[in-house]
């Protein structure tokens, strides 16, 4: 893509059309979807200002420089994009997953970050029976775990199903 070149008290000739143009290329291996490129050119006194206005999807990069020679000010210019589109490429693949392994491993570490949420509170009496009555209770319900007052230890116990069919019991200490 060619660059929009504009000069204020400079004259813009054919060699610095060229020198900016195979700079602009050269930002393309960084930024590949370039919708504008705007490159000012402005002589004060004994100094040069290039300034530089780079629109992309998603990104907008400006880059200004001064100097004495109109050559260094426009490559020194080019040096603060070049770095800016590095910096936005290496942000950028560094948020992509590369691997089943990574993403494996992120998905397992997010597990661990979030706190748990309480989505729904289910309020239950207690009933008072022994282990048998609440695994038989258990063994005919869609649940898999049943809550009950244990009559030998008058203390709250929770039954629940195993994969094998088997129960365990979790008593308080």
């Amino acid at each position: 893509m060619k660059a929009e070149i504009s000069g204020i008290r400079v004259v813009i000739t054919k060699s610095i059309d060229d020198f900016v143009n195979t700079k602009i290329e050269k930002i393309n291996k960084y930024l590949k979807e370039i919708i504008t490129s705007r490159v000012i050119l402005k002589s004060e006194k004994d100094r040069y200002e290039t300034e530089i206005n780079i629109i992309t999807k998603g990104l907008v990069i400006n880059a200004k420089e001064v100097a004495k020679d109109l050559h260094v000010s426009i490559e020194g210019a080019f040096k603060k994009v070049i770095n800016q589109s590095k910096k936005y490429k290496e942000k950028k693949k560094s948020h992509k997953v590369g691997g089943y392994k990574k993403a494996v491993q992120i998905k397992d570490n997010k597990k661990i970050d979030k706190k748990p949420i309480v989505t729904r509170i289910t309020r239950e009496l207690v009933k008072p029976m022994d282990v048998d009555e609440a695994a038989m209770q258990l063994k005919f319900s869609s649940n898999n775990f049943f809550i009950f007052l244990n009559n030998e230890t008058n203390q709250v116990n929770v039954i629940y199903k195993k994969n094998d069919g088997n129960f365990t019991l979790i008593e308080p200490s």
